[in-house]
């Protein structure tokens, strides 16, 4: 089964254990409408999420969530495939990052 998130729609994240969440924040929405992030290291193993415009302290931005990451260290994509941010996710916890 596929997951999927609606603009203005909350999503739900599924951590606990050594599973985290992932939330990005950009700039603006990428033109393809994703964002693909994968293990730091292994662009073989890239996945992705919508990005969407969310309200955020009083303000609209363009938010990437991963729902449900396991604990390590992540590299954010850009459109070509090249990391352009690192973070970690510590399990049962939420890890936001600034994409600008």
């Amino acid at each position: 089964m596929e997951a999927t998130t609606s603009a203005g729609v909350a999503p739900l994240l599924d951590i606990g254990g050594d599973i985290g969440a992932l939330v990005v924040e950009l700039a603006v929405v990428p033109p393809s409408g994703e964002l693909e992030a994968c293990p730091a290291g292994r662009p073989g193993a890239r996945f992705h999420t919508g990005v969407h415009q969310r309200h955020v302290g009083g303000r609209v931005v363009a938010v990437a969530v991963y729902p449900a990451v396991p604990e390590g260290d992540y590299e954010i994509l850009d459109e070509r495939l090249v990391p352009v941010a690192r973070s970690h996710v510590t399990g049962g916890s939420v890890t936001q990052l600034r994409q600008d």
